[in-house]
């Protein structure tokens, strides 16, 4: 029983710091989630590129600081670190990066809009050319989340970073694989199963798996740098 309890009690313990980050994250959020939302009314096509296009705007200045407090704070539990306090660490990773965050944000934004743009408007011709642009979209996805655990990880110029952020994302096919399909099954159980799992876990629960493998992958090239030099 008292295993049982002790099992019981680091499980709710890790409910309530998930949730915590996740809900200050929303907060951090708020004008973006609400466009975002916004996106399922849209009527028409204008509508849909007017709400992307307001979204992208504000993202490097609420999306990326917000996002990258999260990635700074699962850091600490993925190096073990459990017991952090939640809100002022938060606040603390906030103002610390947002300077190197909203810079970030700027040029990964851009990728985003090119190759979003690029989609609308090519995708149409055939298949082959859709299936190009989806493998981007993940891609930048596994970038985005390499350039967040960067930024709380290392002390990184912003180009190194992004360089950095991207060959990462083109090493170790198979941690990458892991993280594409974790990350969809959450979404998918989030946004289309249980949608009360936005609010609380969807966004800490992606960042634990991004961050997770990136620390992995920085782990194998560390170790393989060491057998290298001896």
């Amino acid at each position: 029983m008292t295993n049982v309890m002790g099992g019981l009690n680091r499980l709710f313990e890790w409910i309530m710091r998930l949730s915590v980050i996740n809900i200050m994250w929303i907060i951090f959020n708020l004008p973006i989630c609400y466009l975002a939302m916004s996106l399922l009314f849209a009527e028409d096509e204008a509508s849909v590129f007017l709400l992307l296009g307001t979204i992208a705007v504000l993202a490097p200045f609420m999306f990326f600081p917000a996002t990258t407090a999260m990635f700074g704070v699962v850091r600490k539990w993925v190096m073990g670190e459990d017991d952090v306090p939640l809100v002022k660490s938060y606040w603390r990773f906030y103002k610390e990066n947002y300077g190197r965050s909203l810079t970030g944000g700027l040029l990964l934004t851009l990728f985003w809009v090119i190759w979003t743009v690029d989609f609308f408007f090519f995708s149409k011709v055939n298949v082959l050319v859709s299936a190009f642009f989806l493998i981007g979209f993940l891609f930048l996805f596994l970038m985005t989340l390499f350039f967040f655990s960067n930024t709380v990880h290392a002390e990184l110029k912003l180009l190194t970073s992004v360089k950095n952020a991207f060959f990462l994302t083109m090493v170790y096919p198979l941690i990458n694989l892991v993280v594409l399909v974790t990350s969809g099954v959450i979404l998918y159980i989030s946004l289309g199963v249980f949608t009360f799992l936005v609010p609380f876990f969807m966004g800490t629960l992606i960042t634990y798996v991004g961050f997770a493998a990136y620390y992995q992958k920085m782990e194998k090239i560390n170790n393989k740098s060491v057998v290298e030099t001896k």
